[in-house]
């Protein structure tokens, strides 16, 4: 597949609310509509671990020109970039998308796109053994505001796409999920509970990630807040 064909993938966001049964094995969901925001598609490769960052930017910062060892997904939280990957047209990625950085092509652009508004990413590298979350082929011009969240151990599993979702849940709302695949989540908004395999409760915030890296375990997801409306978006590895 060419560069080009990915990256018109990458940015054709689905207007149809997908049926929780099509959601790595969801079909124990309650009253969920999952979006599907992109497929990432690259060659077969055995993903020992997630790396994740999260990135800030001031107004106008521009980033490096870089390369990917591993391919990477992310979401854009707050703000917008402009991207563009060697070989592709500079698109604007707003606040609420998915994007895609091939293995390989130069990025030659990810920069703010305001100048006068921070922008706000995270990064999902999904790296075989000793590879490098980014490699830059010059200093940046301004410092990287990166803040690292937890890495998530995948155990050397053959991956050649990642699906991305969003799902909204409403004041108090509870989502039961069953998962077929690794998959990775970031709250993107609200305050999430986390009940894992009946085992692991987590309480967690925007801009804080959780992970079911092990097929066939269970999840329940409440909204947390009897105010706010929570966002979560998930990171399906296949």
């Amino acid at each position: 597949m060419t560069l080009n064909s990915n990256i018109s993938r990458v940015f054709a966001i689905a207007a149809l609310a997908l049926a929780a049964t099509n959601f790595a094995g969801a079909a124990k969901a309650e009253e969920a509509n999952f979006v599907k925001l992109m497929t990432a598609n690259f060659l077969p490769r055995d993903v020992a671990q997630v790396e994740i960052g999260a990135f800030r930017f001031l107004p106008g910062q521009i980033a490096p020109i870089h390369t990917h060892v591993a391919p990477a997904v992310g979401y854009v939280a707050k703000g917008s970039i402009v991207y563009q990957a060697e070989g592709g047209k500079p698109v604007v990625l707003r606040e609420g998308d998915a994007f895609y950085e091939p293995a390989g092509p130069r990025i030659l652009r990810f920069d703010n796109a305001s100048a006068t508004e921070t922008a706000l990413f995270y990064d999902f590298s999904l790296e075989q053994t000793g590879e490098p979350f980014f490699v830059l082929e010059e200093q940046p011009r301004r410092p990287i505001d990166r803040s690292g969240l937890p890495t998530v151990d995948i155990g050397g599993k053959t991956i050649d796409h990642v699906d991305v979702y969003e799902t909204e849940l409403e004041s108090g709302q509870t989502v039961t999920l069953e998962n077929s695949d690794p998959t990775i989540f970031l709250v993107a908004q609200g305050v999430i509970d986390v009940q894992i395999d009946e085992t692991t409760s987590q309480h967690l915030v925007t801009g804080e990630t959780f992970a079911m890296p092990s097929s066939g375990s269970n999840a329940s997801l409440t909204n947390a807040s009897s105010e706010v409306e929570a966002k979560v978006i998930s990171y399906v590895l296949r």
